[in-house]
């Protein structure tokens, strides 16, 4: 597959993976505020990504892709169990060439910095257990939530900030402290669906932490997402072996263009790719006196198909207000 890359046969297929991050941006936990409680919290996140997975094979890019975001999100508490959240952001898509190449013999458009208000999630959220109401060791605490989805104004191509599609999810978040060794466990499970021609998708996480010197809490796991359809190349030209083969479509008038690319643009957009992802995640949590709660964290694209391989850096800070 390297000789294939470097003599430029996979170049229109460079262009399709899609940096998601919002997992981290906007995550969540089985946790919530109690009555008359406010959350507010805010997160800064730095991803890089120079290379991707196209399809199922692995590809590198000449340049770094850059993407800073900047979120904002609240959580009420109407009553113990009941919560309703609103979460936004503004991002910077960074300025990149993706391909340089042979003393610039073979480019790829330079694409300028973009800005746009990111897809923004409003839900409510009900905790059915509390595990702290039982004796039991065995019960965790389960809550349930249903929430919208409103796409961001950025624009998806090329390269973008997200999918660019209204939708719906159901997410439910489970979390334990075992009580022994500042131990305890999260997890979530979510099915997404949006717009068409975006897929349907599964994501989950799952995460140990270990809570240390009664402010200090560190946590390790896993965060991913398996889409549920969409197809592997949006140029069905891209899938191997037709990449290898030179195919020239006529011009039609009536289009501006050839009938093939005015099919790709209408029927076969990008964000109808399937995709996939399973990212490393690590983070360090501390509570000050105040309650406000401080957290570093680190993501990286372990596997994935039709994605990029991110590295992430953030920070959040979570202030609650009681009212």
């Amino acid at each position: 597959m390297k000789s294939l890359f470097k003599k430029g046969v996979f170049l229109p297929l460079l262009f399709l993976a899609q940096p998601f991050f919002i997992g981290e941006l906007f995550s969540q936990t089985v946790w919530a505020p109690y009555q008359r409680q406010l959350w507010v919290r805010t997160t800064a996140v730095n991803s890089v990504y120079d290379s991707a997975y196209v399809g199922k094979y692995h590809t590198t890019y000449d340049d770094d892709v850059r993407i800073n975001v900047g979120a904002l999100a609240f959580e009420y508490g109407i009553t113990d169990r009941l919560t309703v959240d609103l979460q936004t952001g503004f991002g910077k898509l960074g300025r990149t060439q993706l391909i340089d190449r042979y003393f610039g013999t073979l480019t790829s458009p330079e694409q300028p910095d973009k800005y746009g208000i990111i897809d923004s999630r409003a839900g409510l959220r009900y905790k059915v257990l509390d595990e702290y109401d039982f004796d039991s060791i065995w019960v965790p605490t389960v809550s349930v939530r249903l929430g919208g989805i409103k796409k961001g104004d950025y624009d998806r191509n090329p390269q973008a900030l997200g999918d660019g599609a209204n939708g719906a999810e159901v997410n439910i978040y489970l979390g334990k402290d075992f009580n022994i060794w500042g131990l305890g466990a999260l997890g979530e499970w979510s099915y997404r669906k949006r717009e068409k021609p975006v897929p349907d998708d599964v994501l989950y996480y799952g995460a140990l932490y270990k809570r240390f010197f009664d402010s200090f809490i560190f946590i390790v796991g896993s965060r991913g997402q398996i889409g549920q359809g969409g197809y592997a190349f949006a140029d069905p030209k891209g899938t191997p072996p037709l990449n290898l083969i030179q195919i020239d479509t006529p011009s039609i008038a009536p289009f501006g263009t050839d009938w093939y690319n005015y099919y790709l643009e209408h029927e076969r957009p990008a964000w109808g790719r399937k995709e996939i992802y399973h990212n490393l995640e690590v983070s360090l949590g501390y509570t000050d006196k105040y309650g406000n709660y401080y957290n570093f964290f680190y993501s990286h694209t372990y596997s994935g198909y039709n994605t990029a391989i991110l590295r992430t850096f953030g920070f959040l800070i979570n202030f609650p207000f009681n009212l």
